[in-house]
């Protein structure tokens, strides 16, 4: 009798363990998805990027050395360089109240959020 429930109850957890497998596998290629999908907004934003750097160098003049110092000027903005914009923290517009510019909404009144840059 010992045996028998020793038995089910490895069952038990053998079942429970191919469910868990199941479920990671799953999140796994919702992961891999996902992935995918910023790779290819990041490339199309590169080759916008690049474009629009193009069209600016040819037809107003701005060299490399220029278009670099801006990149390191608005960089820094958030007192620190590390390559990329930080969402800020700032008052809403309608009920005053601190949010993070990450947000398109106000999280305590749901007014719509200025965005401090256009990128962002």
């Amino acid at each position: 009798m010992m045996n028998f429930a020793w038995n089910l109850h490895q069952a038990g957890q053998v079942a429970e363990a191919r469910s868990d497998a199941a479920q990671a596998k799953d999140e796994v290629s919702l992961q891999k998805g996902r992935i995918q999908d910023l790779e290819f907004a990041l490339n199309r934003m590169a080759l916008a990027n690049q474009a629009l750097w193009e069209l600016l160098r040819e037809r107003v003049g701005i060299t490399e050395d220029e278009l670099l110092a801006r990149i390191t000027e608005v960089d820094l903005r958030d007192g620190v360089k590390d390559g990329r914009m930080t969402p800020q923290l700032a008052s809403c517009p309608s009920c005053g109240r601190t949010v993070n510019t990450r947000n398109s909404r106000c999280i305590f009144c749901g007014a719509a959020l200025p965005k401090p840059h256009l990128f962002q």
